[in-house]
């Protein structure tokens, strides 16, 4: 495996997206990934929505690049087995409510005390303190704290986004961060504790755009309806496209291109600062406008205007776009389990380097004697450790 993180080894002991997504990212990246997992199945993620041979598509794709190795964190030999791991890696990230890992011992304090070089990453829903740290959390719970629910509002109240936004969000943060923690190592030899909220990853990921109106405070502000609040997707004869007139070059082009330049002359839209004062009023004359031609003729006239204009593709038309066909954004692999699958190429490309392929998804435990024989645990002693089901 090659890539910028080569050489980089990160212990990961999570599940579901925040943890998972965060360090399969990195793996792309070329970092060396150990998973462990619980010794009562695994990682929950595995048996999520569609799947084949107890592997789901959501745990393939978000566990590409990882190694896994099961262990029993109660048990006092896997807990020995469990700080050698640590010992041997440049990184540990732990996806748990605040106290649950220093309660089995491998609290930042303690593991800081044994090797100072290894960054700690704790991440959680709300952080280590507040009156909700110690609460349960998902995706919908931050989504619907953090103002992304709130924002999506429509005549029957606010909405979800069906994406695991919020975890993802949160992955993101942390890939950003443990390398920004590498890169402070590299320059003074020390680890340091990093502390993941998914809600104030959240909330600051939103700040610029959703959260516009909560930022000028002073009473002489003027606040203008909120651009974000009357985005919407224009029907046409035959289906729906995506058209965008951010300027107040675009806009005259656009109603230019679909014969409408009475729309441009009037006065409620004739410049950016009236548009942004009559967003209602101008979005449904927008969406008048592209009602009357089929989708093809919007596309295409648009196009030749220069105005930003596309379909709207369903997920499984995606992969049949002709640019992303172009790119390769999207590439077929086989995994050893659960046969061919379609999986994605990152958006960072690393000019220079190689492009890392991640190894498959791993089976649940599939790299255990493996790893405990590259910790310098012999075959007798493997086998006790299976027997006794500390490790799986």
């Amino acid at each position: 495996m090659t890539g910028p993180l080569e050489g980089v080894k990160i212990l990961e002991l999570g599940q579901m997206i925040a943890v998972p997504g965060a360090t399969y990212l990195l793996a792309t990246q070329g970092a060396e990934i150990i998973k462990v997992e619980n010794v009562t199945g695994g990682d929950d993620l595995r048996m999520y929505g569609s799947r084949k041979e107890n592997m789901s598509g959501w745990f393939a794709n978000a566990n590409a690049g990882k190694r896994s190795i099961g262990v029993d964190l109660m048990d006092k030999d896997g807990k020995v087995v469990f700080w050698k791991l640590i010992e041997s890696c440049d990184v540990f990230i732990q996806g748990f409510r605040p106290g649950a890992v220093a309660r089995l011992g491998f609290s930042y304090e303690q593991v800081h005390e044994k090797f100072s070089d290894v960054i700690y990453v704790s991440s959680s829903g709300f952080g280590s303190s507040g009156p909700y740290s110690e609460r349960p959390v998902y995706d919908p719970v931050i989504q619907a704290l953090s103002g992304w629910a709130g924002a999506q509002k429509t005549p029957e109240g606010p909405m979800l986004i069906r994406g695991m936004v919020a975890d993802k969000v949160a992955a993101l943060t942390t890939a950003q961060a443990i390398s920004t923690a590498l890169y402070r190592r590299s320059t003074t030899g020390c680890g340091q504790h990093i502390e993941i909220s998914m809600l104030e990853a959240n909330i600051a990921f939103n700040w610029p755009d959703v959260m516009m109106h909560e930022t000028l405070l002073d009473d002489d502000a003027l606040h203008l309806p909120n651009l974000l609040s009357s985005y919407q997707l224009f029907s046409t004869l035959d289906g729906w496209v995506s058209v965008t007139a951010g300027t107040d070059k675009q806009w005259h082009a656009v109603c230019s291109a679909l014969d409408r330049l009475d729309l441009a002359e009037d006065e409620r839209f004739s410049s950016a600062a009236n548009r942004s004062k009559n967003f209602t009023q101008w979005y449904g004359a927008f969406g008048e406008m592209v009602n009357a031609f089929t989708s093809e003729d919007v596309l295409s006239r648009c196009q030749r205007s220069d105005v930003p204009a596309v379909p709207v593709l369903d997920p499984s038309e995606v992969s049949e776009d002709l640019h992303v066909i172009e790119r390769g954004a999207l590439q077929e692999i086989v995994h050893p389990r659960v046969g061919k699958m379609r999986v994605p190429r990152q958006g960072a490309a690393f000019m220079g380097e190689e492009s890392v392929s991640p190894r498959p998804a791993p089976a649940y435990g599939e790299h255990t004697d493996e790893l405990l024989s590259e910790l310098g645990y012999d075959l007798e002693e493997i086998h006790r450790l299976r027997d006794s089901n500390t490790v799986v």
